[in-house]
């Protein structure tokens, strides 16, 4: 902890800088930090864009897919570059 604070110090003395705490947000991607680690989220950015939109109270789903269809390969479907999906 001692060597943190020397950093912190060294680094005020060179550049204008305060020290907010913990990062929350940067950049509009929100840092969660615990134990576990560090997680990255847009969810604000994502709930501010359906709001603009006015989605923010529409019915949400896990995926897009029609509950119960059964998809098939089709053989004779023609072939495409899998790279541009990835």
């Amino acid at each position: 902890m001692e060597m943190f604070v020397e950093f912190k110090a060294s680094i005020k003395k060179e550049f204008d800088m305060t020290d907010l705490g913990k990062m929350k947000f940067f950049l509009g991607v929100e840092v969660v930090q615990n134990d576990k680690g560090i997680y990255l989220s847009q969810k604000k950015h994502v709930l501010e864009i359906l709001e603009r939109f006015g989605l923010d109270n529409a019915n949400s789903v896990c995926n897009p897919m029609v509950p119960g269809i059964k998809l098939m390969k089709n053989e004779s479907g023609k072939q495409v570059d899998m790279t541009q999906y990835k």
